[in-house]
């Protein structure tokens, strides 16, 4: 058994069930906290976890084994990217319409439907916790500077949502980090579809308005896994014709699910 698999043997189990009653005292400033977050966090830590879990060799060739359309072709990971963006902006009661985040019924039943996705290609339950993470922190990052209480809420929020999910989730945030660079030191490393997968993550981004150039991305990235994509960099950056052109298709053909902040407010089952 590897480090991080004994860390993770100590996070807190799925819910085997949830109702309104178990939201907690504090639900109303969490779910306001985690909104304000991801409406002013942009695209950016969405792109940069993306691209994250491709440096981690066994961690993608496992996705492309398991089901490789996936990713398999640029507008396929432009999908996948969108309905990721999809079901965490009405998580999050970040997107165009209020959904009450995990308060809702409807979003919890959306969340278990993509956990049964999953396990119908076993993926290992382990690897969604860790991309579960990877987006906590690069929202972190990309708010900062956040107070104590900010990170404290947003990640009470976001543990409960990932463990109505199905997977093993902590608040305890020294948990989480120690798992999470466990993963990477073992994990990091290039496999045979980095440099493809790399192009297209970055390519999306240019779509979606975050730009590709190397330090706001590296300076996102977790160290072990930075220091995988150094090496690619050149290689995978669009050019920058393509980059123009990304940036005026992307306008027009790149779904985007983000919407106008507003007051985050829990639905009253």
């Amino acid at each position: 058994m590897t480090d991080y698999e004994e860390v993770y043997r100590q996070f807190d189990p799925p819910f085997e069930a949830f109702d309104n009653s178990m939201l907690g005292a504090e639900f109303a400033d969490e779910l306001a906290t985690t909104s304000r977050l991801w409406f002013a966090c942009g695209y950016r830590p969405g792109i940069v976890a993306y691209l994250n879990f491709f440096l981690l060799r066994d961690v993608i060739i496992t996705h492309d084994t398991a089901y490789p359309p996936r990713f398999e072709s640029l507008r396929s990971m432009a999908a996948s990217f969108y309905q990721t963006d999809l079901f965490i902006r009405d998580v999050t009661d970040s997107g165009a319409k209020p959904t009450g985040g995990i308060s809702s019924k409807a979003v919890r039943a959306g969340l278990q439907s993509i956990m049964r996705r999953h396990q119908r290609i076993s993926i290992p339950v382990w690897m969604m916790t860790y991309f579960g993470f990877s987006l906590v922190e690069n929202v972190e990052r990309q708010c900062a500077p956040l107070t104590d209480e900010q990170k404290r809420l947003h990640l009470a929020y976001m543990t409960k949502t990932y463990r109505i999910m199905g997977i093993p989730f902590s608040q305890r945030r020294e948990l989480m980090e120690q798992f999470s660079r466990g993963v990477e030191e073992v994990q990091a490393g290039p496999s045979p579809n980095l440099e493809k997968h790399a192009g297209h993550i970055l390519l999306i981004g240019e779509m979606v308005g975050v730009s590709s150039r190397y330090d706001p991305i590296a300076g996102m990235l977790p160290e072990k896994t930075r220091a995988v994509f150094e090496g690619i960099y050149e290689r995978v950056r669009p050019n920058a014709l393509v980059r123009q052109g990304a940036r005026v298709l992307g306008r027009v053909l790149m779904k985007q699910a983000i919407g106008q902040p507003h007051p985050a407010v829990p639905i009253t089952d």
